[in-house]
């Protein structure tokens, strides 16, 4: 049992999204130094391989077909004998070269790239564009590196408050490593899939779907600092398949339907309070300055008389409602 406490799991440790072993998960993936690294491969150009079997052939067919004339002519059986056999040796080299290079012959279009294994170990990956002949023997797999999209489902998460909230992502990406997205992972199109949804769990979690206080980090409000968390997490996510994440965007952001309701109830109430405490402010202002103002042409006010003219003012300025009538005794 001592010895299991020792052991790390860095892809365990990855997906626990607990804000207190963040520091944990940013050691683990740091120091993720496992895998395979991509080797470039240079091979011969295609059409200098075809000139050669063409020189080859074009001398050996000839001499082939003189030697079998010239024996033929001179009625020497035993040379007739030995002539065949070798010239039917020579067409067997040739049609097998011809095999072998017909299926060394590869062209790589502009962002593509082949990676190549002999008998289970890995050579390299052709990534230069045009038309190449090497490794007849070996098989290629062939690896996109375009750009791809990934427009993910909306997922429902817990924000940092624990209201239920929907969100929805989309991430730009391709393939860095072609030998990491190969054989360090399965299927690295699901691989960003399921590590996307997990990363917009994490930073779903973290903050609120509104700001409580001012200046708080919200979903709602603070688009760019969520989308450049949410690319770099996604970055630590996927940095042993070798995918470099170009972009990471939330694109839905929404209370859950079972909360929608009330929560919409909530924005209205704040918002309401948050009109009467403007309206309140502006008012009082109103009043003050205009009391300064009609002291400062001349006009005094008792003390009643400036309480009954705030309360007339305030209730003007204030009511939602039209006001029909001031009383004033």
């Amino acid at each position: 049992m001592n010895e299991l406490k020792d052991v790390n799991f860095p892809l365990i440790n990855e997906i626990n999204t607990n804000s207190n072993n963040d520091v944990n998960v940013d050691e683990n993936l740091t120091n993720l130094t496992r895998g395979s690294h991509e080797k470039i491969l240079t091979l011969t150009k295609g059409h200098i391989i075809w000139k050669k079997v063409l020189i080859i052939t074009s001398i050996s067919v000839p001499i082939f077909a003189i030697s079998i004339g010239l024996a033929a002519g001179l009625d020497l059986p035993i040379l007739l004998i030995l002539v065949i056999p070798s010239g039917l040796v020579i067409l067997g080299i040739l049609f097998f070269i011809f095999f072998c290079a017909g299926c060394g012959f590869v062209t790589v279009n502009p962002n593509e790239a082949y990676v190549y294994k002999y008998y289970g170990r890995y050579l390299g990956t052709l990534k230069e564009n045009g038309y190449f002949f090497g490794y007849p023997l070996a098989s290629k797999q062939k690896v996109s590196l375009r750009s791809n999209q990934y427009n993910g489902n909306k997922l429902k998460v817990n924000d940092g408050e624990g209201n239920p909230v929907e969100l929805g992502i989309i991430v730009v990406w391709r393939i860095g490593d072609t030998a990491k997205a190969v054989f360090d992972v399965i299927k690295y199109e699901d691989f960003i899939q399921t590590q996307s949804e997990a990363a917009i769990r994490y930073i779903g979690c973290k903050y609120p779907y509104e700001p409580s206080s001012p200046g708080q980090i919200s979903l709602r409000g603070g688009h760019e600092i969520i989308n450049k968390q949410l690319k770099e997490e996604l970055e630590r996510r996927v940095k042993i398949s070798g995918i470099i994440i170009e972009d990471a965007r939330l694109t839905e952001i929404e209370y859950g339907a079972e909360v929608a309701k009330l929560m919409l109830q909530k924005q209205a109430s704040n918002a309401t309070v948050y009109a009467k405490d403007a309206i309140v402010k502006g008012a009082s202002n109103a009043v003050i300055n205009s009391i300064k103002e009609f002291e400062k042409n001349g006009i005094k006010f008792t003390d009643e008389d400036k309480a009954k003219y705030v309360t007339g003012m305030m209730t003007t300025l204030c009511m939602s409602s039209e006001v029909s009538k001031i009383v004033s005794n």
